[in-house]
């Protein structure tokens, strides 16, 4: 799919899209668009249907992640089409099995308030995700009694995800609830590490090779060393824009309180938590020492202000370590996060995570949590 293709506004703008609720807070909206693309030669979206119009063109139905960032926040506009009821969630119901049904009237609605924004690319990774600052267009309203409401909103910035894989759309559907999951080296072997492989296959994490490659995003990179990269998370959203405000103004910036950074292995070849052994620990070391230089010297920020951690589960299966600071608690619960000063030291002992178990939380229906599920049920005495 090219930008252009990509751009929000294009995709709104389809004849057919719908637009559909995932989550949806004060501040922040995770929106499901659904449309049909008429194409010459099959590309590797999320592919859900696929009819032959004539000998030259393929239609098909792509879906992609729309995330917004907005205050103040229209939560009752944005989130009137949820792909989930209340009472669904309450049930366990699996959010994939009820994600085609909506209200028509609502989306046409969230439609035409989103129609009403251009959208300004800050940030692309060359492959399916891309930024965008969203802003009011004066006399672009269908919407005539939202002219006063477009007016008091000004920019906010928006994520898109296209086309989104069914593993994308699955973490961003509404949480039915968690699970916590004692893997063992056998279940790990003989279930996740499989389900593993099929992730990394699918060819969904070539995002990634832009960013190490310094192809894309150049402008959130902080550190280009010749075993990893360290960059600016996207979960950093208080960041002041990397594009357009020069960089001496980062130092001791107020958003620092919610820093977040990430560094990324060059290395395809370690997947998680437990690829590593004791060869990986310069590498960690070198991470640790190196991100925490770099951040030091752009940010101000010391780091015994800083956590430098691994998840387990991660969110991508390429290996990379987080930087957050102390204040800023996102995604370092003790059921998924592990310090890196602690991986280290287990790393001494030999094939530490190929053999212990390991404790995490799942989220509920999830494609792992599912296949999890079925082993243990498989394997129960």
């Amino acid at each position: 799919m090219t930008a252009a293709a990509r751009n929000p506004l294009a995709i709104l703008s389809r004849e057919d899209c719908k637009v559909q609720s995932l989550t949806v807070s004060d501040q922040h909206a995770t929106l499901l668009l659904t449309s049909r693309t008429d194409e010459k030669a099959p590309d590797d979206g999320d592919e859900i249907s696929a009819t032959t119009d004539d000998q030259n063109t393929t239609t098909k139905t792509t879906q992609s992640l729309l995330k917004l960032t907005i205050v103040p926040f229209h939560k009752q506009l944005l989130g009137s089409n949820p792909v989930l009821s209340q009472e669904d969630i309450e049930k366990g119901q699996v959010a994939e099995r009820n994600c085609l049904r909506h209200d028509p009237s609502a989306s046409d609605k969230i439609l035409s308030f989103l129609k009403q924004y251009t959208f300004q690319l800050s940030s692309d990774s060359g492959e399916e995700y891309s930024y965008y600052t969203a802003s009011p267009e004066k006399g672009k309203s269908d919407l005539k009694d939202n002219e006063d409401m477009l007016s008091g909103i000004g920019k906010f910035d928006v994520e898109l995800i296209s086309p989104a894989t069914p593993n994308q759309i699955s973490r961003a559907m509404p949480s039915l609830g968690h699970v916590l999951i004692e893997e063992t080296p056998k279940m790990y072997f003989e279930c996740t590490k499989p389900y593993i492989q099929t992730v990394v296959d699918s060819g969904s994490l070539s995002w990634i090779k832009n960013l190490v490659e310094v192809k894309k995003e150049k402008e959130r990179l902080l550190l280009n060393h010749d075993d990893f990269i360290i960059n600016i998370d996207t979960k950093w959203r208080s960041h002041p824009p990397p594009l357009t405000t020069p960089r001496e103004e980062w130092m001791n910036h107020p958003s620092t309180v919610d820093l977040y950074c990430l560094g990324i292995c060059k290395q395809s070849c370690i997947t998680c938590l437990r690829d590593l052994t004791s060869e990986h620990i310069p590498l960690l070391k070198g991470m640790m020492k190196e991100g925490l230089a770099a951040i030091k010297s752009i940010y101000g920020v010391d780091q015994d202000q800083i956590r430098v951690f691994i998840h387990y589960q991660p969110q991508f299966y390429h290996f990379h370590v987080h930087f957050t600071r102390l204040e800023n608690e996102v995604g370092c619960s003790v059921e998924r996060g592990h310090l890196v000063s602690d991986v280290i030291q287990n790393l001494l002992l030999e094939d530490y995570y190929k053999k212990r178990t390991i404790t995490y939380k799942l989220k509920k229906g999830t494609a792992l949590e599912s296949i999890i599920g079925a082993y243990l049920e498989e394997h129960r005495d």
